[in-house]
């Protein structure tokens, strides 16, 4: 088309080519309407029906979602002696254009009122929207009240049957019957490009029709444990809540954040996750979700030279005690399946993990210095366990008590190391719980200097625990092109796996 636009070379034409080349444009922009219509008419069970423009039209799915859309009101009530949080922009975002302060209540705590949206997904009044609409901020009274206003005006007071924070999801009750509802879709057999709408309250104003496309799937926010949904229809404040929907009327997402540094980039919840914490929901149980146990690693350019294997997960660190250890996993194992799906990052793993149930077992295909095997485990209870990053117990054994001068290993590797001598312990503030070697220096702008600092106590070097300086040389003198050392840091009583390559 761009030829069609410019300008032509020659300045006088004849005629009988000028019809021709005209004829036989006309000719390509007939044919091509008619492989537009083809392809339109092909995907029809998808992208429902066009206009005369040759885009979706969206009317009749408009038409047919959006009495299932509602608003919701959260009135909660803070102690006035509390932070002001209102000029928070994600505050603000969070709770809803609506939010304001009303006069002090007489046990002296004020009055605040958020908004946002949500969805019927059944005609006896069962609603979804996210956590932060309904969740507020409550007093020392306790109370807090929901209400859920629909289409028609008509006003419900709502019961919070069940919320589930690290999904941002919850589960609204309202006392009525022949609601009309939506379904919640699969959220998986949407692909990338295709249209969708979203439906909510922006700043207020109710009942919010945009389209736009699935621009990806599989990100990851600052929110929790949740896979999102990113789609580029417009979703402001106050959209919290309200659905993402295909064009055959079917919810495929919930609408939950947006980026604050772009424009026309927002989030939505998968329907498919929705789905799967519906029944705990609704039985106002606590959502469980399982755990391994371990500290999952990046399958990076180094790891795949040190260890053999392309793709999988790197097992950083296994907690001892926790179902991976009870399992018999390793650090360094490479996981590559979770019940012959494929994982090929931390974050899929995880979020393999944690979509299965406490209790559950699941098996783990497993490549072990070159040996493939399959690793069966029984999840614990993410929400019963404490986030640390605490390994392997550390090894045993006393360094040696003379002072050495440490391996000059500098120019191959980028850091210095020594023996854990009383000085260096008193130094770095290591106890005397960690054996092994403490790192001493790093050269700037090296490798090195992104994954180690001074201070840091290396206990293994692969799968071999070290004590001293002695053992550590014996360890090197063995390792070619990257280095695999398992580190801790004494600051924090973190453990965690490091692959330095030679320089």
């Amino acid at each position: 088309m761009t030829s069609i636009m410019q300008k032509p070379q020659v300045r006088h034409l004849r005629k009988d080519l000028l019809f021709f080349a005209l004829g036989a444009m006309v000719t390509l922009l007939s044919l091509s309407s008619v492989l537009i219509a083809q392809d339109a008419k092909a995907s029809n069970k998808i992208v429902g029906n066009a206009s005369k423009e040759g885009l979706p039209s969206i009317s009749d799915v408009a038409d047919q979602l959006l009495p299932t859309v509602v608003s919701i009101q959260t009135t909660s009530y803070i102690q006035s002696r509390q932070p002001d949080m209102l000029g928070s922009d994600l505050f603000e975002f969070f709770m809803g254009p609506n939010f304001n302060r009303r006069n002090a209540t007489p046990d002296n705590e004020q009055r605040a009122v958020s908004g946002g949206s949500g969805v019927l997904i059944s005609a006896d009044g069962e609603i979804i929207t996210n956590n932060h609409v309904i969740e507020g901020y409550q007093g020392s009274s306790g109370k807090s009240e929901v209400e859920v206003t629909l289409t028609n005006g008509k006003k419900y007071k709502g019961k919070i049957l069940g919320r589930d924070k690290e999904l941002d999801i919850a589960l609204v009750k309202i006392e009525a019957t022949n609601l009309p509802f939506a379904k919640l879709g699969d959220s998986d057999a949407l692909r990338i490009g295709q249209w969708v709408v979203a439906i909510g309250n922006p700043f207020g104003l109710d009942h919010t029709v945009t389209q736009g496309i699935l621009s990806a799937r599989g990100r990851k926010l600052d929110t929790g444990i949740s896979s999102f949904l990113q789609t580029d229809a417009a979703i402001n404040r106050g959209n919290s809540g309200g659905p993402l929907i295909n064009l055959t009327g079917e919810v495929i997402g919930i609408n939950t954040a947006i980026a604050a540094q772009g424009q026309n980039i927002g989030f939505a919840v998968p329907s498919n996750s929705v789905n799967q914490i519906l029944k705990t929901l609704r039985a106002g149980k606590a959502v469980s979700r399982g755990f391994l146990g371990i500290g999952p690693i990046l399958l990076d350019s180094n790891y795949q030279e040190a260890l053999g294997v392309a793709e999988g997960v790197v097992v950083g660190s296994v907690e001892k005690g926790r179902p991976a250890s009870l399992a018999g996993l390793q650090r360094l194992d490479v996981v590559t399946h979770v019940d012959r799906q494929a994982v090929k990052s931390p974050d899929e793993l995880i979020s393999i993990i944690s979509s299965r149930s406490a209790g559950e077992s699941v098996e783990l295909d497993v490549i072990r210095d070159g040996k493939k095997m399959v690793i069966k485990v029984t999840l614990g209870d993410r929400n019963l366990i404490a986030q640390n990053a605490s390994g392997v117990s550390p090894n045993e054994g006393t360094p040696d008590s003379e002072e050495k001068r440490p391996i000059d290993i500098e120019k191959n590797w980028g850091f210095q190391v020594d023996n854990l001598s009383p000085s260096l312990r008193a130094q770095y503030r290591i106890g005397e719980d960690l054996q092994g070697v403490v790192v001493t220096s790093v050269v700037a702008r090296s490798a090195a200097s992104e994954l180690l600092s001074p201070g840091l106590v290396i206990t293994d070097v692969g799968r071999n625990g070290i004590k001293n300086l002695k053992d550590f040389q014996a360890q090197l003198q063995k390792t070619k092109k990257v280095l695999l050392v398992f580190v801790a840091d004494p600051r924090t009583g973190q453990r965690f796996s490091v692959a330095v390559p030679r320089r």
